[in-house]
């Protein structure tokens, strides 16, 4: 293992929680693959202290950039100098580099890391039904690139309606050609997401029942930290179930290019 010296460069990854944050056993292997003397840092930082806490590590050469996850995307948003398109969508950023100055430029790549993990997998058929449970920045950001992708039917399932509805109407104005239903169906569904945190804790409820789901369906659950309850249900059926560590894999070229500025 390659341990960080005073020349090293740092990503830090910014949860609250953080105790689940597996990210660096991924990241940091790929920095050193591709040549980089970087190491991802996790923090748990309060909603409150974001600001103050990317504000004076941005100011530091060491930091390559910052990468976030639940609960600061919208807030995280907020506090960038300039977003790039995906992010201007969706509202949320999950990636921020830092340019001359300290100025912060934040993108989205969570959609980006699920269709390109998902079609690698082969559970996108845009022709056939998806199914996203959950409205927050990643269902966001994964609606956004599957409708982007051409699915033309989607199905968005969120505990709380103000949110799906909102995203239902971004998205009818982007994609004219979209079918959006918010009603909670999975009989014609090809492809299930769960975009919740559900499944981080061996205690958590089940996103769905994985009976409703037809034989022929496959489940993509974006959680990376462990094998869920939700993904041995599914598969336990016989469907194919792909998990948040391909979503992660597909990330990193995506964002390390951003991070050093190649996109």
């Amino acid at each position: 293992m390659q341990l960080p010296t005073g020349a090293s460069r740092f990503v830090f990854i910014f949860a609250h929680p953080a105790g689940h944050v597996g990210a660096p056993r991924h990241y940091t292997p790929y920095f050193h693959g591709n040549g980089l003397d970087w190491h991802m840092v996790p923090l748990d930082i309060a909603p409150e202290h974001l600001t103050e806490t990317i504000r004076t590590l941005a100011k530091s050469p060491s930091v390559a950039g910052f990468n976030l996850t639940m609960p600061h995307k919208p807030a995280a948003f907020e506090l960038c100098d300039a977003v790039g398109p995906a992010a201007r969508f969706e509202g949320v950023v999950n990636t921020i580099r830092i340019e001359a100055g300290g100025r912060l430029v934040g993108e989205s790549f969570d959609g980006g890391g699920f269709l390109n993990a998902a079609r690698e997998e082969r559970v996108f058929d845009p022709d056939r039904r998806c199914v996203v449970i959950g409205a927050g920045g990643a269902g966001r950001a994964i609606c956004h690139a599957l409708a982007a992708a051409g699915a033309r039917r989607l199905r968005i399932l969120n505990e709380t309606p103000g949110p799906v509805e909102t995203l239902a109407a971004k998205l009818r104005s982007r994609f004219a050609d979209l079918e959006i239903s918010l009603d909670e169906k999975f009989d014609d569904a090809s492809l299930v997401v769960n975009a919740t945190s559900l499944g981080l804790r061996e205690t958590d409820t089940l996103p769905m029942d994985p009976g409703r789901l037809p034989v022929d369906c496959a489940v993509f659950d974006i959680i990376a930290a462990r094998r869920t309850e939700f993904m041995q249900a599914c598969a336990a059926r016989g469907l194919k179930v792909v998990d948040g560590v391909a979503m992660i894999k597909h990330q990193l070229p995506l964002q390390t290019a951003f991070w050093r500025g190649d996109a």
